[in-house]
């Protein structure tokens, strides 16, 4: 059976890019029969190289990146020819654009649907292509994947799709790309990064729905006794929207706020931080919640989306919308010593419910499923 998988926007960075890069990754390790074309950018084609290893096909996808609503009106083309030539059996999309083939099956990955709950902040262009394209897809879709039960619901909520359609295969963390280097620490202090010993951390980029002023503003009327002893560090690019935000990170000192930072320098910081916290109204899925988990460090975060269905028990949930609440979770996952430990320990151990490989697994069992579907149709 042959598989293509859709890989294009492996370009756009962040969570997208983690999900295809270690699906690709632990497909190719895993001992079945499928044979699989990766279709990709010009841009990404030598880490494809390196990240398949010889094993599939890689063809370059023609059009230009950064001409998005051009490149998703041809591509309609490009996939039937694409159909006609290598005939595949599968056909996975694993980021919201899917055509209809006339054999294929379509398999679709569906990672969130911001565009449908903050319309605002997307460009009227691309709002309105978001609109029209998602619903066609899904539409197209023999089978859907979904990050999260979350996004599951939303899909099921929003498009009045039957559920058995849909199966949740959640993601996870790459826990060899978070080894703490001894030299990091040296780093961190000699460029100034961490001023203060004791920290909160709060890591995603800079927009309205990670809720960053409520935190600040909680943070800001914690005892202060526990002021005196911890800084709260913001770790994320600009994104959208984020005057607001600096301006609140601006007007005090107790804040530090830092833009790009390396994959080493974020490990440091989770390392030592005493906890994470979430305070995101709307997440698909949730890495920071992961990634501090695999140094002990507990999430106190929003009560909704998928926060709490990934930080398990090793998270205390608050409303993101109190600053009271917000402030009170803080406080008690400081000061109660015995949940601390408690809260620690389950978000490790909550990591190991997470695995690449298990996603992988997950994923082939859907392709297995329309290979047994196919060889029942001609056996009758």
């Amino acid at each position: 059976m042959k598989i293509a998988i859709n890989c294009i926007y492996y370009e756009a960075g962040g969570g997208i890019k983690e999900y295809i890069h270690n699906l690709v990754k632990e497909l190719i390790s895993l001992n079945n029969d499928f044979e699989y074309v990766f279709y990709i950018s010009k841009a990404v084609e030598s880490t494809f190289i390196e990240l398949t290893k010889g094993k599939g096909k890689i063809k370059i996808f023609p059009f230009e990146s950064n001409k998005k609503i051009k490149r998703a009106l041809l591509q309609k083309y490009f996939w039937k020819k694409e159909e006609k030539e290598e005939k595949f059996n599968i056909f996975h999309s694993t980021f919201f654009h899917s055509p209809k083939f006339k054999n294929a099956k379509v398999i679709l990955t569906v990672h969130d649907l911001r565009f449908l709950n903050f319309p605002k902040s997307y460009e009227f262009k691309r709002y309105f292509y978001l609109k029209y394209a998602v619903k066609k897809s899904i539409k197209n879709a023999d089978k859907i994947i979904t990050i999260s039960n979350f996004t599951k619901d939303e899909v099921i909520k929003f498009y009045k799709i039957e559920e058995y359609k849909i199966k949740a295969i959640h993601e996870a963390v790459d826990s060899d790309a978070f080894v703490l280097k001894n030299n990091s620490n040296e780093r961190m202090i000699k460029e100034n990064l961490v001023v203060s010993n004791k920290y909160i951390l709060a890591v995603g980029h800079l927009e309205p729905r990670k809720n960053y002023i409520r935190l600040i503003e909680a943070f800001l009327i914690l005892p202060q006794t526990i002021q005196d002893n911890y800084k709260l560090i913001i770790v994320g690019k600009k994104n959208y929207d984020y005057d607001d935000i600096l301006s609140t990170i601006s007007k005090t000192t107790e804040v530090i706020y830092l833009d790009f930072i390396s994959r080493d320098d974020l490990v440091w910081l989770y390392a030592n931080c005493k906890i994470h916290v979430f305070p995101s109204y709307y997440e698909g899925f949730g890495f920071p919640s992961l990634e501090a988990g695999l140094f002990s460090k507990p999430t106190i975060g929003a009560n909704q989306s998928s926060i709490a269905e990934i930080s398990g028990e090793g998270g205390l949930y608050f409303d993101p919308f109190s600053v009271e609440d917000i402030k009170e979770k803080i406080k008690l996952a400081l000061t109660d010593e015995i949940l601390y430990l408690k809260l620690s320990s389950n978000a490790l151990l909550n990591t190991t419910k997470f695995s690449w490989k298990r996603n992988a697994v997950d994923t082939c069992e859907i392709y297995n499923h329309f290979r047994n579907k196919e060889k029942e149709l001609f056996s009758l």
